[in-house]
């Protein structure tokens, strides 16, 4: 079979299984499979896909199939430009948390500025940090060993030295003062959870998605306990929901904070709240 001939097939599968998005969840699964972007198949249509890729690839499939993401299929995902190692010990990098490197990478920040990721997961923005940001010191956050571990088998992946991990509940540790705290935090309420889609609540950490009763508990202590860990000036960025634009700001007391500003991502949707230690 040409490589035409079996994005064709599988996307047809992948259709009649009721999976949105066939043919382009299909190429994803074939550029996995023949070590290309998905971009490049179009160049390659008349390649021979023998019998053994073509074996992978069942095997992809039937994992898709039975609801396991697409991402965890591959056990790989893109964010911010590079290629991370995903799995179920953390949450999926999603798009929208590219908003809070590209706000941190153009903010204003002394020079080697030291950054704590809290909340590190799989390491997408502590890594995106420690490699956009020349001289800068980026520790990762996490209460969760197994987080821990693929932050770190991602920092080796992508040759972030400059990017360290510590195993402990928020900001509890390291005991330093830091120039950006930066959180993409659970922030999904406890009731809501059962309603979300089976991809996420049965593959994504219970954990990293919990955010209690409204959504904030976790956010709320990291507010609290942030002004002893920033530095005077220093920087505060927040991945939080939707419907939490009014929430999170009131969170912050004035004669600690300022510049405390929310924005919204390229869907038009509120994604993040930031503020300045005074």
């Amino acid at each position: 079979m040409t490589l035409a001939e079996v994005i064709h097939k599988t996307s047809g599968r992948l259709e009649a299984a009721g999976l949105e998005d066939s043919l382009w969840q299909t190429k994803v699964l074939v550029a996995h499979v023949v070590a290309l972007q998905p971009g490049q198949l179009h160049l390659q249509n008349n390649l021979s896909f023998d019998h053994t890729l073509q074996e992978k690839l069942s095997a992809l499939v039937e994992k898709r199939i039975s609801g396991i993401p697409l991402q965890h299929v591959i056990g790989e995902w893109d964010f911010y430009g590079r290629t991370f190692k995903v799995d179920r010990r953390a949450l999926i990098p999603r798009p929208e948390t590219e908003l809070l490197v590209e706000f941190i990478t153009t903010a204003e920040l002394p020079p080697r500025p030291l950054i704590m990721d809290v909340g590190t997961g799989s390491g997408i923005i502590g890594i995106s940090l420690a490699l956009e940001i020349p001289g800068s010191r980026v520790t990762g956050t996490d209460i969760s060993t197994a987080a821990i571990e693929l932050a770190q088998e991602n920092k080796l992946l992508l040759n972030a030295e400059n990017f360290s991990t510590v195993n402990c509940n928020l900001a509890e540790e390291p005991d330093k003062q830091f120039d950006v705290i930066v959180a993409n935090l659970p922030y999904i309420p406890s009731e809501e959870i059962s309603g979300l889609h089976p991809e996420v609540k049965d593959h994504d950490p219970l954990r990293a998605l919990d955010g209690g009763t409204r959504g904030t508990l976790l956010i709320l202590e990291l507010i609290k306990s942030a002004p002893g860990k920033l530095k005077s000036g220093g920087l505060i960025v927040l991945e939080t929901g939707y419907d939490q634009e009014d929430a999170v700001p009131a969170f912050f007391p004035e004669d600690l904070w300022a510049d405390i500003r929310t924005h919204k991502d390229m869907a038009g949707n509120h994604r993040m709240v930031t503020a300045r230690r005074r």
